[in-house]
């Protein structure tokens, strides 16, 4: 029973060790997702402001909306599984709503560089990317969104713990 023990113990303490090294470490995947949602986020704020110039394109993007409805919804789990892993089930809810929050407001006096018709191109764009969230990742990589986040990107693409257990 006490080499058990002194097992299960060895067991949870390796879990505590690795917690931190996750703690914070955004995984590919994830990050495509903020990239998406950072995407979406922006399109809909600029959307909002420049329909009252000649380049309105709230159709436009409200139809953006309606043809990607199957990436948003993939990107908007993945973050929110991001952030269970992060603060745990209870708080990921609120700390995703925080991070959206965050995004839109970083766009509200409008998108560095980018006038109401570079906009309205990459609505177009987005809208062409159809249903595919791979094909929606690329339009908001070429579009250059850059997430802020907390935390370092995960080494390897996935999580920082097993990469390192794997080089062992």
């Amino acid at each position: 029973m006490g080499m058990l023990n002194k097992a299960l113990a060895g067991i949870a303490a390796s879990a505590m060790l690795a917690a931190p090294a996750q703690a914070g470490c955004w995984s590919e995947t994830a990050y495509q997702a903020a990239q998406v949602r950072e995407l979406d986020t922006m399109l809909m704020v600029q959307a909002l402001r420049c329909r009252k110039t000649a380049a309105n394109f709230v159709n436009e993007y409200n139809r953006f909306v309606q043809i990607s409805r199957p990436a948003l919804l993939k990107a908007n789990a993945e973050l929110k599984m991001h952030f269970a892993r992060e603060v745990g089930e209870r708080g990921a809810l609120n700390a995703y709503d925080n991070y959206m929050t965050t995004v839109a407001n970083r766009y509200g006096a409008g998108a560095d560089g980018l006038g109401c018709e570079d906009i309205a191109s990459i609505v177009a764009a987005a809208t062409a990317a159809g249903t595919s969230a791979d094909e929606l990742y690329r339009v908001a990589a070429a579009a250059d969104m850059q997430p802020v986040i907390d935390g370092q990107r995960c080494v390897g693409g996935g999580n920082l713990a097993v990469t390192i257990a794997s080089r062992r």
